[in-house]
This record gives C-alpha cells, structure tokens and sequence, in this order.
C-alpha cells in the first residue's frame, strides 16, 4: 500500500497510529538517558567523589536522600504508563459493531477482489476502518451490547428519542460514545488520542492518565529542581563557569516534561471534578442533553386517563421493518434477500394503551432487536450478549414493551454532575490508596446498574419532577428505587418535611436534653440521700452494739 495514494485526512490518521507506537519508547529511551546522568554524572561524580580541583565536600548522605527520592518517584510512574500502556493496548473501551458493517465489509471486499485495477477505491474503503490492534477486532465485537440500550430505565437520546447512530461501526453509540477515528471504531467515554502513551484515553483509562501525568509531574519537579540547584552552585564555584552538555539536557528534559505533564495532569483533574471529558468540554456550556426516561405502566395509566398531551413518548423494541430505513440512511445497501429475512424475525411490540400506538409514533425509524422467529444462532447472540453484560437484576422480557418520557436539559445542565467530590470518585475510586495508585479499575467501567451507564445527577431528579413522572397510588415507585441514581437518596416530598420539622427537631433535642440533666441531677440527689441513710443506720447499729457491752 502506498502512502502517496492516501488523501491528506489518511496521511494525519496514519502518522497518529505511527507516532502513538515510536513515543512511548521514546519516553523510555530519555527517562533511561536522564537516570543515568542523575546517578553518574550528578551523585556520584560530584556528590559522593567530587573532583579534588572543585573543593567541595563529600555529601553522601544528600546523595543517598536525593537518589531514594529520584527513583521512588520514577517507579511509580512507571507502574503507572505501564498500568496505562497496557489498559490502552488490551482494553481501550471499544464499542461492538453492528452485524451490518460485517455485511457491508464482506460485499465491499468481494467487489475490489474482482475489480483489482480499483485500488484507490480499495484504499478508500479501508481507510474508514482506522487502525484496530487484530488481538481486538473480534475480541471487542462481542463486547459491551450497545444494542440493549432500551434496558436501561434512562439513556441518552437524540430530540426524537433516538440514541446517536454510528455510519460506520453501525451500531447505536452508548451514552457518552464517540467515534475514533484514528482506530476506526466507537469508544466509550472517549476523552483524547493520546500518542503519548499509545493509544486512545477513555473511560478504561481516564483514571490511570491522570495518575501518570500527577507523578510524572512530581517526578520532573523533584529532577529539575535539584538540578538547578547545583548547576547554579558548580557554575559560581568554579572560576571558568561550568557547562555541561548532559547536565543542560536533564534540566530541559526535566522542565519540558514538566510543564507538559502537569499541564495535563490540571486539565484531566478538571474534567474529572464536572464530570465531563475533553470532547464534551467543547460545548460544555450550551450543550442540550436528551434524555428517554422509562414510564411505568401505573404511571402511563394515569398520564392516559388525565387527558395530558405534554409528553413526548416512544416506546421500545421498534418494529424490524424499521431497521432498513435507519441502514440505508447511512449508507448500508440492503439486498431483497436481507429485507426479507428481517422482516420475518421482527414483530412489532404490542402499544402500551389505545391512546398511545408507539406503531404511530411521530419519530423517525428504530432499529429493532429481532424478537419472535429467530434462528436458534441468533438467539445464541443474544444470550452471549446478555451474559456479557452481566447485570444481576432482571431485564426486560422478549415480548415487553417499555415507554419512555423524552426530556431535555436546560443549555449548559450536566446531568452526569453528581457534585465535585462524587464526580472525582466516580472516576478515581472511593479512597486515597485508588486516587494514587494504580491497582484497582475505575467505577465509571461498572456498567451493571438497570438504571443507567452512568450515574446521574440531581438536573436528572429535577427534570423526572418537574415533568410529573411519579405514581400517586404507589410513591416509592416513582420517587425512590425507580429514578434515583442514588439509591439513599430520599425523595423531594420527605426531604422537604424534613426541613418543615427541623425547627421541631432541634426543639425536641434541647428538651431530651434538659429532661436528661435533670434526670441526672435527681439520680444523684437520690443516691447521695441513700448513702446518707445506710451510713446513719450504720451510726445507729454501732451505739446500740456499745451500749449492750
């Protein structure tokens, strides 16, 4: 394959993939140079053995201190690039593709095979693939099922109740997805391509990032702070200046790395505490979040029979007939033959109420997950996929239909924000020992809970409130286990007489506590009066013993 074919977007996405493999040795090659002058050239010729001509005394001690520190620094960086290395190499978060690109590469590639004069067209095509390690192509297509998104009680959507759809991966895209170019494949959380550290940072790796650059930046601080010093103290001692060429390298090493390392170290922090990423942060402030929020049947009933039209609903599966208006949208070319096929997997799901025909809907087409007439494999799919995901509570049935509410935040709400603190622990561990070291995985890959991917915050509770989503004849369903991400949480109506009493409360406590001083009072009064007596019945006892003898 020739490199001068490629399109200019190729030439950048090739020398993305090229650099993230040559940088990290990089890195090593100059931290293994700056050791080497730190130990050699600094400690030991002229700390422990100076020179006889530089009159400078031996300083062993400040040696052993400044080398204890030097490499106990380094070492845990390293654990942590190599924690990172390895994470971003065997599980960069890859989202499954759908069995359509399969199809499409398939078809795609029997055509060059009998057009082989085509080759630009042939490089065109397998330029949108990106560069996937082959160790994950089919490693990561049985991985998370994004396809399942309809499970979750909340999932990000598009206006119409969608979620983003991948012309590429063909695949829905999992809340907070992007796509990668330089991979060619959808990332969860996907945070930046980091030729750093040779690959893609995203939710697997968000965590050891930011851990790596913190002590690596510590690490060249400490370097380029006791460099300094005694390069400024050889240069006024000797009389001819000093210079050195390995002691001038370590000190630009050493403040490059530096200024690199915590730039990103401050910026990644800061994402971490709002709960954003760097491709989010773009339009952090205006961005309008789409959320489908599932509808209870008791709640459904009652939006029906109150004569209500405020709602934007749409429920899910989808009918299968649906799934080749979806494709051929984004470039999917279907045969009579694959139309066919699945149309007699679908079914269409039953609408919820006569006053609500999901079939009817205003929203564009859906994707649907075959249900009834499947073939033995594909059920064999689709029990793989749900063991994959690995969720301890129940799932929705083959035949069931859920509703959801279509909700939007105001321009700029976050509703993954769960408050600084939380969104810190949710991607760097619950105690100090996971925020500096890197031994355990971060929350945010823990995708088991039915009631989202991620944790949501209060604009989420805010919006489930303000929109009515509650079941008066049974509150606990639609206040406590069903929105809250929070399973502690209290719900708004026992949190504000909470606040009505807490005046009564206090009120309560100051008079236990009064009652209980003078309970106390009283105990002792009575005890004292007790010894009183015992000891004038002793008083009596005694004379009336003396007076006998």
């Amino acid at each position: 394959m020739k490199i001068n074919g490629m399109r200019p977007s190729e030439k950048n996405k090739r020398g993305n993939i090229v650099t993230a493999r040559i940088v990290p040795l990089l890195l090593l090659g100059i931290i293994g140079y700056s050791s080497y002058v730190v130990t050699k050239k600094i400690c030991l010729d002229y700390l422990i053995h100076p020179q006889p001509s530089l009159f400078v005394r031996h300083q062993t001690g400040t040696a052993i201190a400044i080398l204890t520190i030097y490499y106990l620094l380094l070492l845990i960086a390293l654990t942590c690039l190599t924690r990172l290395i390895q994470t971003v190499t065997t599980n960069p978060g890859l989202v499954p593709r759908g069995a359509q690109y399969f199809i499409e590469k398939e078809r795609t590639r029997q055509q060059n095979s009998s057009r082989p004069s085509h080759k630009e067209e042939a490089l065109e095509h397998e330029s949108t693939e990106g560069y996937t390690p082959r160790r994950l192509r089919q490693k990561h297509d049985s991985g998370y099922p994004a396809q399942n998104f309809w499970h979750k009680d909340i999932f990000i959507c598009g206006w119409d109740g969608r979620p983003p759809f991948c012309s590429t991966c063909y695949n829905y895209k999992p809340d907070r997805a992007h796509h990668c170019s330089e991979l060619g494949r959808c990332v969860l959380k996907m945070d930046h391509f980091c030729p750093w550290v040779g690959g893609i940072v995203s939710e697997t790796s968000f965590k050891y990032f930011i851990q790596f650059t913190f002590w690596a930046a510590l690490f060249c601080l400490h370097t380029l702070v006791f460099v300094s010093y005694y390069f400024a103290q050889r240069r006024q001692r000797e009389s001819g200046g000093f210079f050195n060429v390995h002691w001038i390298l370590v000190l630009i090493f050493a403040g490059l790395f530096f200024i690199f390392s915590a730039g990103m170290c401050g910026s990644s922090l800061q994402f971490a505490f709002l709960n954003s990423s760097t491709i989010e942060n773009f339009t952090r402030k205006t961005k309008v979040w789409y959320l489908a929020v599932y509808v209870p049947k008791t709640v459904m009933d009652g939006y029906q029979s109150s004569g209500r039209s405020n709602w934007r609903l749409i429920s899910y599966p989808r009918p299968a007939s649906e799934q080749f208006e979806l494709l051929e949208q984004n470039g999917a070319r279907l045969s009579d033959g694959e139309r066919t096929m699945t149309t007699s997997q679908g079914v269409e799901p039953s609408a919820p109420q006569a006053a609500y025909d999901p079939q009817r809907s205003q929203f564009p087409p859906h994707p649907a997950i075959a249900r009834e007439g499947m073939s033995s494999s594909t059920e064999q799919q689709q029990g793989a996929a749900s063991s994959l995901s690995s969720t301890p509570t129940a799932v929705p049935s083959q035949q069931e239909a859920r509703t959801f509410v279509i909700l939007e935040t105001p321009p700029g709400a976050n509703p993954f924000d769960i408050g600084p603190l939380g969104n810190f622990k949710e991607v760097m561990g619950y105690t100090v020992f996971d925020w500096l070291f890197p031994l355990r995985a971060s929350p945010l890959v823990d995708h088991i809970d039915p009631r989202s991917m991620y944790r949501m915050g209060p604009v989420v509770d805010r919006l489930i409130r303000q929109a009515g989503i509650s079941d008066p004849t049974n509150p606990s369903e639609g206040t406590d286990r069903a929105w809250y991400p929070d399973t502690n949480r209290k719900p708004e109506s026992e949190m504000e007489d909470g606040n009505e009493n807490e005046k009564d409360k206090e009120g309560n406590k100051s008079r236990t506590g009064r009652h209980k001083r003078k309970s106390k009072r009283r105990r002792r009064r009575s005890t004292a009066t007790h010894e009183e007596e015992e000891e004038d019945i002793r008083t009596t006892g005694d004379g009336e013993q003396a007076e006998s003898r």
